[in-house]
């Protein structure tokens, strides 16, 4: 059977829960390093535990004999660094599971037992695995410290640190092997570092770029395999990071790169260096430091070090000083203001200085410096005669972290064609993006458009233009984009004819012909001819509503859609047969052995996940855009969409085959547990029937009593029972007929309440029930019985252990009550001896002898301790025995659901998986372009459906019959 790996959604869920137990304490851009800390450091030490068992069982497992000279030699060798050659070395105070004997021979526990004194521990813990490992020097010593204050007091409390560490000790070692694939840590980092900058609102900014505006950075300097890439404002390192991912993804050797940066916060540097090993990547170098002031990555020469590409997204509109500022040789174009924030072009002329002849460079500006005077426009100028500016895009509003300022990027490039010179190529994309909540957001097609129209240096009106320097110079080296690419949309039309006396004018319909007619929608579908000049709406349309009726139901409409999945369904026949060449599977489920290590993106049939990607978003294309519905940067959005859903799961296929925790619970429960679902959604309608009875039968209770709560009172069940039960009784005083019969009715709406209410229960937990059987089905359908009946084992020992503890406490106190009672044999000739003793000092008034009183004390106490003990002896006893119920049936419910699933199967429904997240996301973009076309008919129809001639005829009419209507009442006389 296959082992449960992790996937990254728990992986995701763990390191969330993780951030849930500070988060309300403090703010999350504090309690970030906390995390981080922590899950690096048990990182470092589940991989040092697996390298040492590793060692022991493959090198000196002739020295693990158990003799005690033996023994001294390996605990020598296992302590010595050189032993672990080039894995981490974790020191004994940091190791998370081993204790240690610290500098005055104290025996101190290991991490996970850390109770006292936490923050210190964990302090030392970091500072010395920094010290054994050279990697790892300016990560965590002085950058994470547990035992921070504000007002001399400790941020973290012990109890806070325990509660952190417990919630890690709750989770599976995070070594690789227990990954669906290798680099889930890092994907899982990278989800924590997007929280932490969300929940930071404004201050995520200082550390984090979207990651959707980092991949257009990346796509534009497309950097290759052998290049060294820089950013000089690194964050938490995600721009390094996405680089190699993306040289990985065009199928060369990333590892065959160096990424560099530097940063200004200490803490976010060891974030980013963290961020970057828990990647697995090992060839960086990140400086702490304020890269203008000291830029601390130089040659040999003492002259700073150049680089193949240089991508950045560096703080806005700062202030900057040049008092002691080093290599003021990076600034040949001049200086900015150093007051007035008006750092940004510093910034972008240390990225040109720290350029090589060839390379190429992306960095995010505020639009200020396409367009500001003084010596802004110096340096600006300078830069464009030297013909090193490729291009500036313009970006939509609202990307980032914190500011709303209007943002672009430019792209530098020594190496400009000649087909460039002397021009810059103009993007303006600031209209084309989703919108978000706090933030908005650019799509995969927004991002495809504009790396294709870039590196096509492709014109396209209203978005893109090669200008030449002589306008430039016109324009006196204003490079503010809107001058060159207006993206204005034209004012909407208004016929003042069609407002007077109705009509829908034609020349509006024809000029939007093209975005209606992809969908077959002709203009008989919505208008009759009123003239030659406007059209009348048809019958059908008498409301805005009905609009969107006439698309729903147009038989040309779902002539496309089907039309759409057809040809998507074609598609996929290829596109399952690629995926499911990626892994091949034994016999026994597991990956064919092979002789070398297989690449994250090269399957084991030898095609490289790259090349896949790129022939099915080529054939994807070329299969839908003869529809004519969606362009090809919509369809590109759909596959890169799609793409992003799925890429952790081919990684997962690649790494160890069609792992069955790839499979959505709703998709096996369609497959072999529908009759459960069916039971289940049953009870569900059943409950929701009887909670709205009961719901009901509350609000008859508190209108027959009259009931009226006091302001902020919850009304519940129990004090309206209470009100029914005190007016039963007030009637049934009384004793007349009519109170008797009253009596009656409000014991009926009683009874009822007490009958819903158990009814309720009763299915409650019959519905807890049947979702926890087949919450245990679907789980060993998926995995078998194994890991079950491990788990179960584990959970009966130490329940079984605890009985033992709980008997030998029981043994103890019935010794101490037959000390002070007679015949205090069990626990109910205990409880008769009690009562005694307690009815006896009732009688004698509290007049008892003083050893008396002490005697019962001591039996009441142990009386009390002996309830306790027997009613936890009790529940155990109960757990037991369910757990051992359980171990009986989990074979037999195994064999019940036909066994577990095959790789086959799996594969089947993985595949099924993928084929409807691209049916979803195909669906998704074409039911947007159905939207704007709908929305264009009804704003038409906002616009001339009622005529001024109309509102007049209606207003008149109105008039007229208010008039008449005056009349007969003498308000006005006749004429």
């Amino acid at each position: 059977m296959k082992r449960n790996k992790i996937s990254l959604s728990q992986l995701e869920s763990f390191l969330e829960g993780a951030a849930n137990i500070l988060r309300g304490k403090m703010d999350a851009s504090e309690y970030k390093e906390y995390i981080f800390g922590l899950l690096f450091l048990k990182r470092m030490s589940d991989v040092f535990d697996e390298t040492r068992k590793k060692i022991i069982d493959d090198e000196y497992s002739h020295l693990n004999t158990g003799n005690e000279e033996d023994d001294a030699l390996l605990q020598e060798l296992l302590e010595d660094k050189t032993t672990y050659g080039d894995n981490f070395f974790v020191p004994p105070r940091a190791r998370w599971h081993q204790g240690f004997t610290d500098e005055n021979g104290d025996a101190q526990p290991p991490i996970k037992h850390l109770h006292y004194n936490a923050g210190q521990m964990l302090n030392k813990a970091l500072a010395e695995i920094e010290e054994n490992n050279d990697l790892l020097q300016g990560v965590l010593k002085d950058r994470i410290n547990f035992n921070k204050e504000v007002d001399n007091k400790k941020i973290l409390k012990d109890q806070d640190i325990k509660d952190l560490i417990d919630h890690f000790n709750n989770f599976p070692p995070l070594v690789n092997d227990n990954f669906e694939f290798p680099d889930l840590l890092g994907a899982a980092y990278e989800y924590l570092i997007k929280f932490f900058a969300d929940s930071a609102g404004k201050k995520g900014g200082q550390f984090y770029t979207p990651a959707q505006v980092v991949r257009l950075l990346v796509q534009i300097i497309k950097p290759q395999a052998g290049m060294s890439i820089y950013d000089p404002t690194a964050g938490s390192g995600g721009m390094l990071i996405q680089s190699h991912q993306y040289v990985a993804e065009q199928g060369q050797n990333a590892n065959d790169m160096t990424l560099n940066g530097q940063e200004n916060d200490p803490t976010v540097v060891a974030i980013c260096k963290m961020n970057i090993i828990l990647h697995n990547i090992s060839k960086f170098s990140i400086e702490f430091g304020d890269t203008l002031a000291e830029p601390l990555h130089a040659k040999n020469d003492g002259r700073i070090q150049d680089f193949d590409r240089v991508i950045a997204n560096p703080p806005f509109s700062q202030n900057y000083s040049r008092q002691n500022m080093e290599h003021t040789e990076r600034f040949k174009y001049g200086y900015a203001p150093e007051s007035g924030k008006k750092a940004d072009l510093m910034f972008v002329q240390h990225m040109v200085a720290s350029l090589k002849k060839t390379g190429k460079m992306a960095v995010v500006m505020p639009h200020g410096v396409l367009f500001r005077g003084s010596k802004e426009k110096e340096i600006r100028t300078g830069m464009i005669n030297d013909n090193i500016i490729e291009g500036i895009i313009s970006l939509p509003p609202k990307l980032f972290y914190g500011t709303g300022i209007p943002a672009c990027i430019i792209v530098i490039n020594k190496n400009k064609p000649d087909e460039l010179r002397n021009k810059i190529f103009f993007i303006n994309a600031d209209a084309e993006y989703a919108e978000g909540k706090n933030q908005n957001i650019l799509r995969p097609e927004d991002i495809e458009k504009i790396d294709f129209v870039f590196n096509k240096k492709k014109e396209l009106p209203r978005y893109s233009k090669l200008v030449d320097l002589a306008t430039i110079e016109e324009n006196d080296y204003n490079l503010n984009i809107r001058r060159y690419v207006d993206n204005t949309p034209d004012p909407e039309p208004e016929d003042v004819k069609a407002h007077l006396i109705g009509g829908i004018p034609k020349a509006e319909i024809k000029n939007a012909n093209e975005l209606f007619s992809k969908f077959g929608i002709a203009e008989k579908d919505f208008f009759i001819d009123k003239d030659e000049t406007y059209y009348n709406y048809t019958e059908q349309v008498d409301s805005k509503e009905s609009i969107k009726d006439i698309v729903e139901t147009n038989e040309k409409v779902k002539e496309v859609y089907s039309r759409f999945f057809d040809k998507l369904n074609d598609w996929w026949k290829v596109a399952g047969n690629d995926f499911a060449s990626l892994a091949k599977l034994n016999g026994n489920g597991e990956k064919d052995e092979v002789n070398e290590p297989i690449a994250d993106y090269i399957s084991i049939s030898g095609e490289k996940l790259p090349d896949i990607r790129k022939k099915l978003l080529v054939s994807l294309i070329k299969s839908l855009i003869e529809e004519k519905v969606l362009d090809n940067f919509q369809l590109a959005g759909v596959f890169v969409n799609w793409w992003d859903n799925i890429k952790y799961d081919l990684k997962t296929i690649m790494s160890i085959g069609w792992a069955p925790g790839l499979i959505p619970d709703e998709y096996l429960i369609d497959k072999y547990f529908t009759k459960e679902q069916e039971e289940i959604d049953k009870k569900e309608t059943l409950l929701a029937e009887n909670e709205s009875k009961l719901s009901e039968s509350l609000e008859e209770a508190q209108s027959i009593t009259e009931y009226e709560p006091d302001e902020d009172e919850k009304v519940t069940s129990a004090k309206l029972k209470a009100e029914l039960t005190s007016q039963i009784e007030y009637y049934n005083e009384k004793g007349t007929v009519a109170a008797l019969k009253e009596s009656k009715r409000f014991q009926a709406c009683v009874m009822s309440i007490i009958g819903y209410e158990a009814e309720i229960k009763k299915i409650k937990k019959e519905l807890k029930d049947a979702k926890a059987e087949l919450e245990l089905k679907l789980v060993i359908k998926r995995y078998g019985t194994e890991d079950e009946k491990r788990e179960t084992n584990k959970l009966l020992n130490i329940a079984n252990k605890e009985i033992a503890e709980l008997d030998s406490k029981i043994a103890e106190l019935i010794i101490s009550f037959k000390a002070h009672l007679n015949n205090a044999d069990n626990y109910d000739s205990i409880k008769k001896e009690v009562n005694k003793l307690e009815k006896e000092l009732k009688k004698s008034d509290s007049k008892f002898e003083t050893d008396k009183m002490q005697m019962l004390a001591k039996v009441l106490e142990a009386k009390k301790e002996f309830k306790a003990i027997t009613k936890r002896y009790n529940a155990i006893s109960k757990d037991c025995e369910t757990l051992t119920n359980k171990l009986k049936a989990l074979d037999k419910l195994l064999k019940e659901i036909g066994g577990i699933i095959s790789e086959e199967e799996a594969k089947e429904l993985i595949l099924l998986k993928h084929h409807d997240l691209v049916f979803d996301q195909l669906t998704r973009y074409i039911n947007a372009e159905k939207r704007t076309m709908t929305q264009f008919f009804e704003k038409e129809f906002d616009k001339y459906f009622v005529s001024a001639q109309q509102i007049e005829n209606s207003r008149t009419n109105s008039m007229n019959e208010l008039n008449q209507f005056l009349t007969k009442l003498n308000y006005l006389a006749n004429e």
